[in-house]
This record gives C-alpha cells, structure tokens and sequence, in this order.
C-alpha cells in the first residue's frame, strides 16, 4: 500500500477534541496524531459541516491548540465513524509538541511510536 503521509503518525491516548460544525459542538477522542493531522473516532454525534470544514480544539495534558480542520476520509466501524482530518493553519505550538512524540531521527520507521496516556 502507499503511503502518501507527509509526517509520521503518532499513536496516542487521552487526547480528545471540541468539535463545532457552526451548528453546534461535539466531542470526539483522537487515536493518532501527526504534524498536519488527526484521526478523530467516538464521536457525540454527526457533523453537519459545510465544505467539509470546521473548527476544533485539541486538549491533551493541559495543553489546548485551536485550529481548523478539513475532512479528508472517513468510514463507519460498526456504530462508529472513524474520521481522517488535515489541519488548517496549526500553531507552532502544535508542531513543536508533536515532534517531541514522533522517534528519534534515526528511527522514523519503527512501529514503536510513543503512546501519551
């Protein structure tokens, strides 16, 4: 298969994103990560999105980045809609902390990414 990630994707836990589709706001848990995206499951209920765009608010160990998100994929697992988004516009702050997540430079393709819990 081919993989046409930018980043390395960083598994984790304990993450969970604030979603608002200009509607209303949800919650969804985040199951990895990388530099420009997330994977976004259990969410509280479906996004009624325009444009496939919204904006959301990651929280994880007292850290909060707000940026917007673009829906690239997604796919219903049993009653579930796992979802792939691209960050829109990350702040600094967000890149800087996920590189301290991904392996060491010499590492890059081991499966043995850091899980946050």
């Amino acid at each position: 298969m081919d993989n046409k990630r930018r980043h390395f994707r960083v598994d984790i836990q304990g993450m969970v994103v604030d979603i608002s589709d200009d509607i209303g706001f949800c919650s969804a848990e985040v199951t990895n990560v990388s530099r420009s995206g997330i994977c976004l499951c259990e969410m509280s209920r479906n996004l009624r999105v325009k444009d496939d765009n919204f904006l959301i608010v990651i929280s994880v160990q007292g850290y909060r980045f707000k940026t917007h998100a673009l829906r690239k994929w997604w796919t219903t697992q049993r009653v579930d809609t796992v979802l792939g988004v691209e960050l829109i516009n990350t702040p600094w702050d967000w890149t800087e902390f996920v590189s301290t997540l991904e392996p060491a430079k010499d590492d890059v393709w081991s499966s043995s990414g850091k899980i946050l819990t």
